[in-house]
């Protein structure tokens, strides 16, 4: 248990209804009772157990009421940190809660860092690495399966796969160090090569699956950065506001509307795009349009998905096959050139533009049924369209870092097996899986590792 008592407020730092101070820590109750006076004057916080709570005054020192507050008691190690836990809920107001939170610091308390909760949390054993970081993509869900993954990897889906993967290599690796040891009593069949040989297939098979589910997951959870780019005047802008189903750009028939970048999120079907309608790809002299243009071709560059526009009713030109060229610059980026107009008929034909993209697609933006048919093509090239939010996922690139790391060590047991390696050097092979996987889970992970994940983390949580 940490021996600082910690503080902070736990709502939003805007004004609402209820506004909540946490207070985590050896001392929190002894700090509560400072600053928290019972209705029943009979009743104290030292007193009451936990899960009760209280309707009382918050005070200051001099004894002058402040406000009307509801006081949540939960005593260790049953509450969130695995501390002793007490939330002042108060009335919202920012300047209020402000206040509240000076008060709870004179008595005692240390302003908590972020995401010192749920740091608690886990240091306390009261969640691994993995479902502590599931904290945040729960609060920063943008739709019903991005919050269901994150609730389910809360409760552990992806802690289980990771440790049914890990227990097969400890397993082993126990095995391999009585061999060293004892070789005489150590059964054969538990270090029996083909046996081995299938456990760790079986294993790498696991973990692959799960780094193929990344980017659909991603896609769901995080959002894609997406860069419109085209031509001036290809319908652009009123791609991007069909989209949005609203109307967010500019849309004119005079080419070079936009000089800026336009940017918005999008929610479609089980995908999150965060979009940026970008200024049209051309030569100008035009100083403003210039650096607007440049804005563009960044988008373009650093973007993991591109919507690459097409006039489909005017041949391409010179423009358009730069862009494609572009576009196909970046290995395994996903892209979808999109033949707009098609109200106004087509001489591009898809088959023109294919070997540069992942997916071609011919639609009028001007159509409101452009929306469901981009939908389906998104969904389908992202992976998102058998999303599966109660399966084990990977939440991050650094949880997908160590599965890779693990991954490769595996690759490399499997491959030592087949040159027929002895134990001594296959062990090292397995030394190097376990190492990465508890480190996901954070049941073996350095400080720095520690403090990085909750950085990330806001203040309250």
């Amino acid at each position: 248990m940490a021996e600082r008592t910690v503080a902070a407020i736990a709502t939003p730092n805007a004004a609402g209804g209820i506004g909540i101070v946490r207070i985590s820590g050896g001392d929190a109750l002894s700090v509560a009772s400072k600053v928290f006076v019972p209705a029943k004057r009979a009743l104290t916080l030292a007193d009451v157990p936990g899960y009760t709570a209280l309707f009382g005054t918050v005070i200051e020192a001099t004894g002058e009421s402040v406000d009307q507050a509801i006081c949540l008691v939960f005593r260790a190690p049953a509450s969130y940190t695995g501390e002793d836990v007490v939330e002042l809920q108060c009335h919202g107001g920012m300047y209020l809660m402000q206040k509240v939170l000076r008060l709870v610091i004179a008595a005692g308390a240390e302003p908590a860092g972020p995401g010192e909760f749920t740091k608690r949390a886990f240091l306390n054993g009261k969640l691994d690495l993995s479902e502590a970081e599931s904290v945040m993509n729960m609060i920063s869900a943008h739709g019903e399966q991005a919050a269901n993954a994150a609730y389910h990897a809360l409760e552990g889906s992806l802690s289980r796969e990771i440790r049914s993967v890990s227990d097969v290599f400890i397993a082993a690796a126990a095995h391999m160090a009585a061999w060293a040891d004892y070789p005489d009593e150590i059964y054969e069949e538990e270090l029996d090569y083909d046996v081995l040989l299938t456990n760790f297939r079986e294993a790498y098979d696991k973990l692959d699956a799960l780094t193929k589910k990344f980017d659909a997951g991603q896609a769901i959870t995080e959002g894609v950065e997406t860069a419109i780019v085209g031509r001036p005047n290809v319908g652009k802008s009123t791609l991007m506001n069909r989209l949005l189903q609203r109307e967010r750009s500019i849309v004119t028939s005079i080419a070079g509307t936009t000089r800026d970048v336009v940017e918005e999120t999008a929610r479609i079907g089980n995908v999150v795009l965060r979009l940026a309608d970008t200024a049209g790809l051309h030569e100008s002299e035009d100083v403003v349009e210039s650096i607007g243009i440049q804005m563009a071709e960044e988008k373009l560059e650093h973007a993991d998905l591109v919507l690459a526009v097409f006039d489909g009713s005017a041949p391409l030109d010179d423009a358009d096959r730069a862009l494609l060229q572009k576009v196909s610059s970046v290995e395994n980026r996903k892209s979808i050139a999109i033949i707009n107009k098609s109200d106004l008929g087509n001489v591009v034909s898809e088959e023109e533009l294919s070997p540069f993209v992942s997916a071609v697609i011919t639609l009028s933006a001007k159509d409101p049924d452009c929306y469901e048919q981009m939908r389906m093509l998104l969904e389908e090239l992202l992976g998102t369209a058998d999303f599966d939010p109660s399966a084990a996922m990977l939440a991050n690139e650094r949880q997908l870092d160590c599965v890779h790391r693990a991954m490769a060590a595996i690759k490399e047991a499997i491959d030592g097996i087949q040159l027929g390696l002895t134990m001594d050097a296959l062990s090292v092979c397995v030394d190097d899986a376990i190492a990465p996987l508890l480190e996901l889970t954070g049941e073996s992970v350095s400080d720095t590792i520690i403090e990085q994940v909750f950085a990330t983390f806001c203040v309250g949580k």
